[in-house]
């Protein structure tokens, strides 16, 4: 077998080599701290992405290139695409495919672009294992996915025979391929072995527990995690990892006096500077004696915080001025703490920040404007948060200037609130609203801040009928945005394959029906709970659309373990939704329209072409977005696009 599977990858590494003229990528065997650079030729043989397309992306689909973004534009130059990069310290694998608008370049159909990380000769520790998790992305539906895997595993482990998590990879796949219950035992044993060992390499050491909890998550074991944290609380109950869970379980207690003397207890046993058990202990007691108003307690276990430095210190120290200046108590205190937290606001964390104990922090590609964007706003509502202390300690000038400061800053919105509390304080109620009305422009659906703007609209102006036509304008300015956006939105993708759908009688939906009609579908099972969340909402669209002969509603039963008797009983069961119900017989439905979890909703256009698609439940939006959509291809076609 493994004969006639390495004969395949030399067949396909060849398709690869004859396809790849368009495709190249320097150094060819990349080494961490190489300048990598892929350049794409779309005027070669094969090359799939045409000479005139506007654009070409880099679109990650598995990658250890943790600070590259998922999707990286590359740059014409001449009649080249070209992209280049730093491998960074932790690279070790990644693959992609080339995108131009519905134009994607891949070297084969189930096989991507590849980028593997060498040391020497070598690949380096986990890019075969990484290569192996990279499959299902890559060839999701082969037939011999598993053994590919396998073989991958084989190769990591004949290189790094200590790789534990590739030891677990490969047992898991095994357990995936036994053809028997006894056989997928066996193996499943031999895995819980490896986690075992694991475990008493060093049980209490955090990373190493993450290690063995995530080994038993790989095997479908997620019941055994309370176990391992029971074992590590008996066998060694002053270790640090033992004290957060304990502390962690205290933290459930439903009597508050008794939480409190129970976690006090444990740092009476044991309080060292530093300790991770301790630090968690003394943020749940900081938290409870902010509450309570007990300023002395809440800065002596303040104090004991963020003794060492990561990327979420200044985040954190943002939070101790944020919970003092919530329950106005040591305003003194809340600005040093605001202060400190100012003076490293450049390292706000932005994005994923991941943790290797070998790499240390990783954090993820941010776009520029992202974290300029992140640190502004935590800037705005640290400058808020000292001006509502210095409000506090009655330094009027101060807190106005600052809360200014804020607004002028940023329109992040704990800023915006802060600043606005500030002026209502001040008895400057038209200027809170105006701060509040920067808000409500960019999300009208904010129900917190438009409470707020009515108090202080109310303020100064007395008159219900001028905030209901404020009320007016933000709706009317609400849809303006959502159209705007609905329109950029459109996807102008073929129509979807759909001969699988039949009506509760079991006729079959013919194109015929659909044909120049603005067609919704909707597809939702009886077990589905996010489905029955959305129904009221879509059926006030339907409502209002149903007596329109140019939209067409059918919603569709698609769900797994339904059949048409379902359906049929519970539309019978629920009268109160009057829409169309329809049955799908499809099992590759969700690939034909681009979905793999219910609800989701498709819009085509009186063309038959998908315009629109909403995976999962989004809430109360889901009316006003569904009625924009329709409303916009409505508008097209008066237009007589």
């Amino acid at each position: 077998m493994k004969k006639i599977v390495f004969s395949y990858m030399l067949l396909v590494l060849a398709i690869v080599q004859a396809r790849g003229q368009s495709m190249t990528i320097k150094p060819e065997k990349i080494k961490r701290g190489d300048t990598v650079t892929i350049s794409y030729d779309p005027t070669a043989p094969y090359a799939k992405i045409t000479p005139d397309a506007p654009s070409v992306t880099i679109v990650f689909t598995y990658s250890t290139f943790y600070d590259l973004p998922w999707k990286m534009p590359m740059i014409k130059q001449g009649k080249i695409w070209t992209a280049s990069f730093v491998a960074g310290r932790f690279a070790t694998f990644a693959a992609f495919y080339l995108q131009s608008g519905e134009q994607i370049e891949k070297p084969a159909a189930d096989q991507h672009y590849t980028l593997r990380v060498f040391d020497g000769e070598k690949r380096v520790k986990s890019s075969f294992l990484h290569e192996s998790y990279s499959l299902s992305a890559q060839m999701p539906k082969s037939a011999d996915l598993q053994t590919r895997k396998l073989m991958l595993l084989g190769e990591e482990l004949r290189n790094n025979p200590d790789n534990y998590e590739a030891k677990v990879a490969q047992l898991n796949t095994r357990m995936i391929m036994a053809k028997s219950p006894e056989e997928k035992l066996q193996f499943r044993e031999q895995a819980r072995k490896v986690i075992a060992a694991k475990f008493e390499e060093n049980p209490t050491l955090p990373g190493n527990v993450n290690l063995v909890t995530m080994g038993y998550l790989m095997i479908g074991e997620k019941s055994r995690l309370d176990s391992v944290r029971k074992i590590i609380m008996q066998r060694f109950p002053d270790a640090d990892i033992s004290k957060d869970m304990r502390a962690a379980i205290i933290a459930k207690e439903q009597d508050t006096a008794a939480k409190i003397a129970k976690l006090e207890a444990m740092l009476k046993k044991s309080d060292k500077l530093g300790e991770e058990g301790s630090e968690g202990i003394h943020k749940m007691l900081f938290d409870h004696y902010a509450s309570v108003k007990d300023s002395a307690r809440a800065l002596f276990h303040a104090s004991k915080l963020n003794v060492k430095v990561s990327p979420y210190t200044p985040q954190a120290l943002k939070d101790i001025a944020a919970r003092l200046t919530e329950n106005k108590i040591a305003p003194s205190a809340a600005i040093a703490y605001a202060d400190r937290s100012l003076k490293i606001s450049d390292a706000w964390p932005v994005g994923i920040i991941r943790y290797f104990p070998e790499f240390g922090y990783i954090p993820s590609y941010v776009p520029d404007s992202t974290r300029k964007q992140t640190v502004a706003e935590a800037r705005s509502a640290l400058l808020s948060i000292k001006a509502l202390n210095y409000l506090e300690l009655h330094q009027i000038d101060s807190a106005r200037l600052l809360a200014d400061r804020a607004v002028n800053l940023s329109d992040g919105r704990e800023g915006l609130i802060n600043s606005a509390e500030v002026a209502a304080r001040l008895n400057e109620n038209q200027k809170a609203f105006n701060i509040l009305w920067k808000l409500l422009i960019k999300n009208p659906t904010d129900s917190t801040v438009l409470k707020s703007a009515k108090i202080n609209f109310l303020k100064y102006n007395q008159s219900e009928a001028g905030f209901r036509s404020k009320v007016a304008e933000l709706e009317a300015l609400e849809i303006a945005q959502l159209t705007a956006k609905t329109r950029l939105l459109m996807m102008d993708k073929p129509r979807p394959e759909l001969s699988g759908l039949v009506d509760l009688e079991g006729r079959p939906v013919t194109a015929e029906m659909m044909k120049g009609k603005i067609v919704i579908l909707d597809f939702w099972a009886t077990w589905c709970v996010p489905c029955m969340q959305e129904m009221p909402y879509f059926h006030k669209v339907f409502e209002k659309y149903r007596n329109n002969k140019d939209v067409m509603f059918m919603v569709v039963n698609s769900g797994s373990n339904n059949t048409l008797e379902d359906a049929k009983k519970w539309a019978k069961q629920n009268p109160q939704y009057e829409f169309p119900i329809y049955f799908n017989n499809d099992k590759n439905i969700g690939e034909k329209v681009g979905f793999t979890v219910i609800p989701t909703i498709a819009v085509l256009d009186q063309q038959g072409k998908m315009q629109f698609r909403t995976i999962g439940f989004e809430g109360e939006i889901l009316q006003k977005k569904l009625d924009v959509e329709i409303a916009v291809l409505l508008e097209r076609k008066q237009r007589g696009k």
